[in-house]
């Protein structure tokens, strides 16, 4: 009888166990697929976050930089032939390695992953900020593997210290996170970089991250 009793308590261990682990799966599985899920579901989510990274760009074309008493000159590193030819962004710390979309169209450029704004900065002319924008979730056709390498997915992990590369014109770039920040809009156009994305996609709150150049 005892030995009866034993083992029924080891079974409804075994089988506690063993929903927990399939809860554990399933979540680890739905956290991954999510973005794909939630814009299978809705079909204007997409255009919502688009919208809602126009906002930014709106307020972007409106914006008059002070006066510089001199320009500034930055300077270049050498080129590096070894490098693409493409202009890219690399953040090894969430995973991303991209292209640059350089296009007039903020839809066609955020299309197409990651997009730097025209009429600001480039590595090369520093007058102005860089500003990057991507989609946070993008587009359900999206794969995985480029929307962790080339979406702002994983932006909110940026953490203050992180580094970022960019290759532009065969030369290497690097910049550091000062600051990171929620908020409706830019509040520090003083970074030599920022980056921009949605928290989400029906919410005016978006994800900065401002960087430094350090090489």
């Amino acid at each position: 009888m005892k030995k009866e009793n034993f083992l029924k308590t080891i079974s409804r261990i075994y089988m506690a166990v063993g929903i927990l682990l399939i809860f554990f799966a399933f979540s680890v599985v739905a956290i991954t697929f999510y973005p794909q899920i939630w814009y299978s579901v809705d079909k204007g989510a997409t255009e919502t976050e688009l919208v809602t990274i126009q906002e930014q760009v709106t307020i972007l074309e409106e914006y008059v930089p002070e006066e510089q008493v001199e320009p500034i000159v930055p300077r270049l590193p050498d080129i590096d032939p070894s490098l693409p030819q493409e202009s890219m962004i690399k953040i090894a710390n969430i995973g991303i390695d991209s292209e640059i979309n350089q296009n007039t169209d903020p839809k066609v450029g955020l299309e197409g992953g990651i997009w730097i704004v025209p009429n600001f900065g480039t590595p090369e002319e520093n007058d102005l900020p860089i500003i990057m924008a991507a989609h946070r979730f993008g587009y359900v056709y999206w794969t995985n593997d480029f929307r962790t390498k080339s979406s702002f997915y994983n932006l909110p992990k940026l953490k203050v210290g992180d580094r970022v590369q960019l290759i532009w014109n065969q030369r290497s770039y690097e910049y550091e996170v000062y600051k990171a920040e929620d908020s409706t809009q830019i509040t520090d156009y003083e970074a030599d970089l920022i980056l921009y994305t949605c928290r989400m996609y029906n919410s005016p709150i978006r994800v900065f991250r401002y960087l430094s150049r350090v090489n």
